[in-house]
């Protein structure tokens, strides 16, 4: 498990996704106000699906990270965000990116814990936890280009925009490790 305090924010933590997370699941998935930027809303029989299709997929055995003669992958990593007093108020993912040493990020919040800064608390998160898998050196995200406080959050943290995708999502990157610099406006 990963934390990271804040002197003005709650703390969090990440949480390995198990099967006791299928009511945030399904909490998250089929709720419209989350999915407004990711996709339709699913119902409960298709975020139930989905759950369980992750969670079989996570069973799966596999090393972290793989390594072959010319490669080296590591598997995507899903977690309940916990926070501190409360409990579970979202999930949080680690994908393998466009190649090998980059790591896409992820995250969903309830509708209640949004708005409120937590986004970008939980982006360091998986900024420090993506640093802890060793070969990583580009970190990425897909945004829906509406999502005006995700793009916000994103350049905090020296996201840019990379590319223009044709399903109206902006792929932002930035180095896993930023110079002093860019650091600094953190």
């Amino acid at each position: 498990m990963l934390a990271v305090n804040g002197t003005s924010q709650p703390g969090l933590t990440l949480q390995a996704l198990d099967p006791a997370a299928e009511p945030l699941f399904l909490a998250l998935f089929c709720e419209p106000q989350v999915m407004r930027h990711i996709g339709p809303a699913l119902s409960i029989t298709q975020a139930r699906a989905r759950f369980n299709t992750l969670l079989q997929h996570l069973q799966q055995p596999a090393s972290l990270p793989v390594t072959t003669a010319t490669t080296t992958s590591w598997p995507a990593a899903y977690f309940q965000v916990q926070l501190a007093g409360v409990g579970a108020i979202g999930l949080a993912m680690l994908l393998p990116g466009a190649n090998v040493s980059e790591a896409e990020l992820g995250r969903m919040l309830l509708p209640a814990w949004q708005q409120q800064g937590l986004g970008t608390q939980l982006s360091r998160l998986l900024i420090a936890q993506a640093g802890s898998l060793g070969g990583i050196e580009t970190l990425s995200k897909r945004i829906q280009q509406q999502n005006l406080a995700a793009l916000h959050s994103a350049a905090k943290l020296g996201f840019k925009v990379s590319a223009e995708l044709a399903d109206g999502f902006l792929r932002l990157s930035r180095p896993l490790k930023l110079n002093p610099a860019e650091e600094s406006r953190k």
